[in-house]
This record gives structure tokens, C-alpha cells and sequence, in this order.
């Protein structure tokens, strides 16, 4: 490969940072995120998609002109991730026959979705709504799919709004619980709060269980990064995981 830019250099070593410290996710987001099928992503090499996600923290990244193309435009002074694209020669082996040589690669300049603006909000809905969208419709909560940054799911401290930056439905039943939590309470603390978490991924995790999925071990690990003592949080957090189940049944 042919020297890189400083800025596609610095980019790289980024990603390399990020992966010497022993934070794959990057990799694991990737391989359960569904990327729209009309997204440029869609079509990269699961090593580019890695990368641009390392770099952006978000699932739908493009090109300044891809960006145009859906009337969205970058932001002034917006920082470029970089993924890298083949350099391809005309060839011939010793018969005769045509072919292209990889010489080496390119670095391509890319945006995430919350670095640009504009009116087009494009379509991140799942192909088949989750279970119990229509608690949230019940209920007034607006929820919206896009492309987040950091995070998967995010949901307002009134509760009027969730965002869902992935396809399956933990997500998003995550999510509501915090709206259901929010009316039990009259809103929710700013930030991530540990006890609101729990709440949350617990009912979330029994909502899994009466659909059928098992994300235990999941939660398990999800709710011990907030609590030394997951097994006392939990219990704590009964009480109000019941009257956020019985909101979302209608009782």
C-alpha cells in the first residue's frame, strides 16, 4: 500500500488503538446490526463496515456525494472516517489471459448519518415491527429508527420518545420499558442511570422470555457493568419491573 494522508494514517491507527485495547465491539455490532439494503454500507466488505463503525460509531456512513444523492449534506469541517478500496491494473498471465491485479489499496473518505443535514430523514425501520409496537402506540410513545452514536436505543426522560438504532426487538422492548418507567415515575433521571438501567434490561429481558428469545447471559453482563452487586439491583428493581410489565399488558 502506498504511503497514506496523515488523516487517513490517523484514522487507521485509531481503529488499531481501539483493538489493541481489547474493544472489539466494533466487530460485534456489525454482525448483529441489519444494514439497510439500499445503504452504500450494504455493499462493503464486512472489514470496511468494522472500520467505518470504529471510527464513526454509527451504522450508516457514505461518501460526500452519496450524501448529496439523498439530499443530505456534510457537515462544515466534519471529521472523515476512512475505509480503504482495491487498486485494481489491467494484467495478463503467461497464456494470454486478461485479468485485474490488486496493487494495493486506497483510502476512500466516508460520513456518518449524524455528521450530516438536511430534510431527507431516510428509512431505517425494520422489515417486521417488533412485538408490542402497538403498547407504544397505546400509550402515545413515538418511536423512531436511525442511526445512533454510542449507543443502540435511546428514549427521552418524559418518555414521549424512544429511538432504536437496531433491528431486533431487545432493543426496542429495552427501550420501552424506560418509557413505561418514565409514566410510572413522571419522568426518568438524565443520563445512565443505574437503577433505571436495571429496570429496563430486566423487563426487557423478560419480555424476551414470553417471545421466545433468551438473552440472559446478555442482560446478566449488561446489568452487572452498572452494579456491583447485579443479584441485590435486581431485586430492588422488582417492585417497579412488575408495574412497568403490567403498563405494557394493559392492566
Amino acid at each position: 500500500m502506498k504511503s497514506l494522508s496523515p488523516k487517513a494514517q490517523a484514522a487507521l491507527d485509531k481503529v488499531v488503538a481501539r483493538f489493541e485495547s481489547g474493544d472489539i465491539s466494533p466487530v460485534i455490532e456489525m454482525t448483529r446490526i441489519h444494514l439497510p439494503d439500499d445503504a452504500p454500507v450494504a455493499k462493503w466488505s464486512f472489514s470496511n463496515q468494522v472500520m467505518a463503525f470504529a471510527q464513526t460509531n454509527t451504522i450508516d456512513c457514505r461518501g460526500y456525494r452519496q450524501w448529496q444523492a439523498v439530499d443530505r449534506q456534510v457537515q462544515k469541517g466534519a471529521e472523515a472516517a476512512f475505509i480503504f478500496g482495491p487498486i485494481l491494473v489491467p494484467s495478463e498471465n503467461d497464456d494470454g489471459e486478461k485479468y485485474s491485479k490488486l496493487v494495493g489499496f486506497r483510502p476512500i473518505p466516508v460520513f456518518g448519518y449524524h455528521q450530516t443535514d438536511g430534510e431527507n430523514g431516510l428509512t431505517y425501520e425494520p422489515k417486521e415491527p417488533p412485538p408490542l409496537m402497538d403498547v407504544a402506540e397505546r400509550l402515545g410513545i413515538a418511536v423512531r429508527w436511525g442511526p445512533m452514536i454510542q449507543a443502540l436505543g435511546n428514549c427521552t426522560t418524559d418518555g414521549n420518545t424512544i429511538t432504536v438504532g437496531a433491528e431486533k426487538p431487545r432493543t426496542f422492548w429495552h427501550e420501552l420499558a424506560h418509557a413505561c418507567h418514565s409514566r410510572i415515575e413522571n419522568g426518568l433521571k438524565g443520563g445512565q442511570d443505574a437503577r433505571q438501567e436495571t429496570v429496563a434490561e430486566f423487563t426487557a429481558c423478560v419480555l424476551a422470555q414470553m417471545y421466545g428469545h433468551d438473552y440472559t447471559g446478555n442482560s446478566w453482563q449488561y446489568i452487572s457493568a452498572y452494579n456491583s452487586d447485579p443479584v441485590k439491583a435486581i431485586c430492588s428493581a422488582l417492585s417497579t419491573v412488575e408495574k412497568v410489565l403490567a403498563l405494557i399488558e394493559g392492566s
